[in-house]
């Protein structure tokens, strides 16, 4: 892969979004905050029903989407800049973020219906 692409930016946009994501779990998880604007809309977030509900149900989903971010970016940050990766496994990794994320938006849809709505 050319390092001067926008791949490589995009790759730390990626593993950015998934330290964010992570601190995001870590704030649900242990402090028992929603983080506004990952996992619901602004002024949502003292909406919530089941808090405890909320966290067992969004928490692994928020994890394994941190995951596979971070993963993915940093993959495709490795064959940008180290050493290339066969292409096989850079569109695996880049599509196994597209699919996850697109779970995780219909999980927090779900989530919010369950959780939120009244």
């Amino acid at each position: 892969m050319n390092t001067n692409s926008i791949f490589g930016i995009m790759d730390f946009l990626i593993i950015g979004a998934g330290i964010y994501i992570l601190y995001s779990w870590y704030l649900l998880m242990y402090k028992g905050e929603i983080k506004e604007g990952v996992l619901v809309s602004q002024g949502w977030a003292k909406k919530c029903k089941d808090l405890d509900g909320y966290r067992k149900f969004i928490g692994t989903k928020l994890l394994a989407l941190a995951v596979v971010a971070f993963l993915s970016g940093g993959v495709c940050l490795y064959s940008d800049y180290v050493k290339p990766v066969p292409s096989s496994i850079y569109l695996g990794v880049t599509a196994l973020f597209f699919i996850v994320l697109i779970w995780f938006i219909t999980q927090t849809k779900k989530a919010q219906t369950q959780f939120f709505y009244s």
